[in-house]
């Protein structure tokens, strides 16, 4: 087996807007703290790897496959698989400024192909688990779920702890919406402060099923002492998981892609139902949500662009656990249908498209807006979580 790792700075070298709310319009130069990518890549005689956990709202499908056309070219190895993720914070340089997109497909084609490489053996991994709201629950009024999930995935050379890959399921907007700079938000804040503790490990992190998830009822501020707040106490939970025995097996690489065919209906939506305790900031989006209907209903949605019309689904069986990557801003519920012992749901990963709210979902948000599939497509996406990869 071999791995490597490297974080690439992503920080635009010209002046962009945020990506993530309406009101960012002004282009920005000011960087609170610094925006990475994080490359891994394991690689055996048969499998071989990368996976970049990026610092934007989202990377879209089409540079995605452009990057892993790339580095099949330039390993000459058409098993190299790539799987892109990010960590889907509302602050960073936007992905909608076709210049930096180019800006950042180049820097990541020159960098990533410096990753060096070093051969390990008796490569382990144990995955951990614990249910938290330490940054985030439930952002709909009256609409609670118990999947708010930190995830701790390590790797060992015998017993060399070298490796950990977090798991978060809740939006990075602790933030106020017009911060007047740029910020990996809370998984940079808890990404470095890992960095600092144990400079001997390299760290990544992975953003999981969070459409509904955010720290809307959970903050007690939106500036970066906030943040900072919410960030410690998610350490203190990754540190409890740490201090625990852990179960080891024996790595092993396995990666399946399914393309899954989305179908589209504009089912009109009963505004009665807004219930009468909503906060006015879930008002407030409730009527951007009817804005963004009416651009997607007519291909003009600046954000979403057109309905999407299918989405790449990754599985990554790593043995202790089984990741399973999905475009869309998918629901936490839909991680009921996996085994939450051994498998997380990843969103934001080989593209990006609206929200995916439950089948029968009745709660009027503006998540409810942007979420046109039909009830068969969102079968047709749980089939494919629960069976991809594991024949």
């Amino acid at each position: 087996m071999q791995y490597a790792f490297m974080k690439i700075d992503i920080r635009s070298p010209f002046p962009t807007t945020q990506c993530g709310h309406s009101c960012q319009t002004e282009k920005l130069f000011d960087y609170h703290d610094p925006l990475y990518a994080r490359v891994f890549s394991f690689k055996d005689e048969e499998h071989f790897l990368i996976h970049l956990s990026m610092d934007l709202l989202a990377f879209d499908l089409q540079h995605r496959n452009e990057l892993q056309e790339y580095f099949q070219g330039y390993y000459n190895d058409k098993k190299l698989r790539v799987i892109t993720s990010t960590t889907h914070t509302h602050y960073a340089n936007s992905v909608r400024d076709p210049d930096y997109v180019n800006y950042l497909c180049d820097l990541l084609k020159k960098e990533t192909v410096k990753l060096s490489f070093r051969q390990l053996s008796d490569v382990q991994i144990s995955y951990q688990r614990l249910h938290t709201t330490a940054v985030g629950k439930s952002r709909i009024s009256g609409y609670e779920t118990d999947n708010e999930t930190l995830g701790l995935i390590r790797f060992y050379e015998r017993e060399n702890e070298f490796f950990d890959l977090l798991y978060y399921n809740c939006h990075p907007t602790i933030l106020q919406a017009n911060v007047p700079y740029f910020s990996a938000e809370y998984p940079g804040y808890v990404l470095r402060k890992l960095e600092e503790t144990c400079p001997e490990r390299d760290f990544s992190f992975l953003q999981g099923a969070a459409g509904d998830i955010s720290s809307r009822f959970v903050r007690d501020g939106q500036d970066y002492d906030a943040l900072s707040r919410l960030g410690d106490h998610l350490l203190s939970d990754i540190d409890s998981l740490m201090k625990q025995d852990v179960r080891k097996e024996k790595l092993r690489l396995q990666c399946k892609e399914e393309t899954v065919r989305f179908d589209h209906e504009f089912t009109p939506i009963d505004l009665s139902k807004i219930r009468a305790d909503l906060s006015e900031r879930e008002l407030e989006t409730i009527r951007l949500g009817q804005i963004e209907r009416a651009k997607l209903e007519n291909k003009k949605n600046q954000i979403f662009g057109k309905p999407v019309e299918e989405a790449l689904i990754a599985s990554l069986d790593l043995s202790a656990v089984r990741l399973i990557f999905f475009p869309n801003e998918i629901f936490s519920e839909y991680m009921d249908f996996l085994d939450k012992d051994r498998e997380l749901l990843v969103s934001y990963s080989n593209g990006y498209g609206p929200y995916v709210l439950p089948i029968g979902f009745q709660y009027i948000t503006y998540e409810m807006f942007t979420d046109t599939l039909t009830e068969e497509t969102k079968k047709r996406i749980i089939s494919t979580l629960q069976n991809i990869g594991r024949n």
